[in-house]
């Protein structure tokens, strides 16, 4: 295993944090373009168009431009009038219809790109770089790095998994599986988060989710909580690495647009986790 360096690791850090700013300045990715939702009524098609009767009209395409419907774990794209072009990763320029995956797929229709989203709950969040959100939303903020809020975490796992209700930002009840519990020591005291993985399409069987609150929650943090990806440590069957100063926002800090799932109760520790992204003040 290669040695840990303090410096090559602040300096990645710090180009991640840079480039995650600067997506944030893009129309077609940042949250702050987003302006409206359209949720999924079963396998019913929903339309994309600059006409009326279109079940979402957009100013700027062909009257009836394309339509989408959830099938399965998948998307399924058509387009519509004769001259309506889309574009998305892994399709061919002049393709008249694709699938497409439910790991947060994205589709551009002339200036709008659609965030197609699964989770057991499809839905089609619509980004427009004209948002003037794009302008006005406050970018994101990070504590200084700290290495101290790097541990190793071992994962005790539950000798029956059993699944569970993790509730969303948008009063969903999303489902996921108990894994166990990651347990560290951070600030010399003995700490434990609970891991899930939720059972949505596009999760693997290796993934491992960790939603958690701490003392800056609601006041240098934001107030719902954080997230934090769990790395596995090679070699070392249940030890996983903890980089609070990877702590991210749910994206419903920055527009409320999207279903991002609230950290258990169980998951709040009782450390200032000064570590992380912090709290963009949006609410």
């Amino acid at each position: 295993m290669t040695a840990f360096d303090p410096k090559a690791w602040e300096t990645a850090l710090l180009a991640e944090r840079k480039q995650t700013a600067e997506a944030f300045k893009d129309g077609k990715k940042s949250p702050y373009a987003a302006i409206a939702r359209f949720d999924f009524k079963g396998d019913a098609w929903m339309t994309f168009g600059s006409a009326k009767d279109c079940d979402v009209p957009l100013e700027g395409l062909s009257a009836h431009h394309a339509r989408v419907q959830v099938q399965g774990d998948s998307f399924v794209i058509e387009a519509l009038d004769a001259d309506a072009t889309f574009v998305a990763k892994g399709v061919a320029a002049d393709a008249r219809t694709a699938r497409l995956g439910p790991g947060g797929a994205k589709l551009e229709l002339g200036r709008y790109v659609l965030r197609l989203s699964h989770q057991n709950f499809p839905a089609a969040v619509v980004l427009d770089p004209q948002s003037p959100r794009l302008a006005e939303g406050k970018p994101p903020q990070w504590f200084a790095p700290d290495v101290k809020f790097r541990v190793t975490a071992h994962l005790e796992r539950d000798p029956k998994p059993r699944e569970e209700i993790v509730m969303s930002t948008r009063g969903n009840k999303r489902h996921a599986l108990r894994l166990g519990k990651l347990e560290f020591t951070l600030e010399g005291k003995p700490l434990s988060l609970t891991a899930l993985r939720l059972l949505e399409p596009g999760n693997g069987e290796a993934s491992v989710s960790i939603f958690f609150r701490d003392l800056t929650t609601g006041h240098e943090s934001y107030p719902v909580g954080r997230y934090i990806d769990a790395e596995a440590v090679p070699g070392h069957d249940g030890d996983y690495t903890l980089d609070f100063n990877a702590a991210y926002n749910p994206t419903c800090a920055f527009s409320q647009l999207y279903n991002c799932p609230i950290p258990p109760r169980e998951n709040r520790l009782d450390v200032a986790v000064r570590a992380g992204e912090r709290d963009p003040g949006n609410h």
